[in-house]
């Protein structure tokens, strides 16, 4: 499983590839059915679902600008 952790400043890490990665690596991950978590650095908590539906909402409002 890929961890990915969230910082205050935004910014998502991959723990298992030590690099930062963006919402574009995390849609490829989801494409793939690749197993991963979100975890918010300072408090430890799970914030997939949240991020998930960020790429969610984004990839809607792409749509509808198209």
């Amino acid at each position: 499983m890929v961890t990915i952790k969230k910082y205050p400043n935004r910014r998502l890490y991959d723990t298992s590839r030590s690099q930062y990665v963006n919402m574009d690596y995390i849609k490829t991950l989801v494409n793939e059915r690749t197993d991963f978590n979100v975890v918010d650095s300072k408090s430890g908590d799970d914030v997939t679902k949240t991020i998930l539906l960020q790429i969610i909402s984004e990839s809607e409002t792409n749509e509808h600008q198209s």
